[in-house]
């Protein structure tokens, strides 16, 4: 107990009290610049091809994709063929129909923030059936 006043007496000795108390005030300001981004998701699922896809020289088969954006007047898609497998692919659910063969192509329009693309793979002379990634790399850039 009387360990318990002096230590009660001697937190009122050290404590300042109201009467020398002084006041400080700072203004702080603070900025952030929030870059523009694009962010692309799709369905990754694989392409599955049959022999009688391969006899008839071509399969079509649709993605579904989700564009985040904070930019949508900024969005490019880049569209970036993968070879071997086709000769080229036909691109239908933009603005106009698209044809690809051995080079990338970028489309600027605007975006819906999810939109379905339809794609016509023509297979080359080597295709054989069997489970693929779609032929097809699709990014959204911000330009």
């Amino acid at each position: 107990m009387r360990s318990g006043w002096l230590l009660l007496a001697l937190v009122a000795a050290l404590h300042p009290g109201t009467a020398g108390a002084e006041t400080a005030s700072a203004n702080l300001q603070v900025s952030a610049q929030v870059l523009p981004h694009a962010r692309l998701q799709a369905d990754a699922s694989p392409v599955l091809i049959t022999a009688a896809d391969v006899q008839r020289g071509y399969l079509d088969v649709s993605r579904h994709y989700r564009l985040q954006t904070n930019a949508p007047d900024r969005v490019v898609l880049q569209l970036n063929p993968r070879l071997g497998l086709t000769d080229s692919i036909d691109i239908d659910g933009f603005q106009a129909p698209l044809h690809m063969r051995d080079s990338s192509l970028e489309i600027t329009q605007p975006f819906a923030r999810e939109f379905t693309v339809n794609y016509r793979l023509w297979f080359g002379t080597g295709a054989i059936p069997g489970e693929y990634a779609l032929p097809v790399q699709v990014a959204a850039l911000i330009r």
